[in-house]
């Protein structure tokens, strides 16, 4: 499979609006292989174009372009840590405010897209109702275990 660069979708600029969240995950050497591959959407149900570009992965919304996450990687002595994010937060462009939501729904798309691990959406508590609809518009045909450059 071909590693996702940035010049193989319409990728905007992360706007001048945005955060640092403090994020800390660690993932092994063929889990970071798997992020690194990045992932290119083929179909209007693939919701993210996500690429690998000098220690960072970055998400962006496939049908704008629209950058929401620039995430940072580091190594250690342990192996490679997600350390931090800077998270859109131009209000025309994601309506998103909660950090500690934003943190978790990283982890959430590298483990659905990226990792294609089954994991509980982050919708347990108040900041995205119960709503397959929603899962729908974050994931696509993710949500229903199909992927983009998946035989499924």
């Amino acid at each position: 499979m071909k590693q996702a660069l940035a010049t193989d979708w319409k990728a905007l600029p992360l706007p001048e609006a945005r955060t640092t969240l403090r994020l800390d995950r660690a993932f092994e050497s063929s889990e970071m292989s798997r992020i690194r591959q990045g992932l290119v959407p083929d179909q209007m149900e693939d919701k993210w174009f996500i690429y690998w570009d000098k220690d960072r992965l970055y998400f962006h919304r496939s049908w704008t372009g629209t950058c929401i996450y620039a995430v940072t990687f580091h190594v250690d002595q342990h192996g490679y840590r997600m350390i931090s994010a800077e998270v859109n937060r131009d209000p025309e462009q994601y309506s998103q405010t909660s950090d500690e939501f934003d943190a978790r729904l990283i982890s959430y798309l590298i483990d659905v897209l990226l990792l294609r691990h089954e994991v509980s959406y982050p919708d347990e508590d108040q900041f995205v109702p119960k709503d397959p609809l929603a899962m729908w518009s974050l994931v696509g045909r993710a949500a229903v275990g199909k992927h983009p450059e998946s035989s499924d």
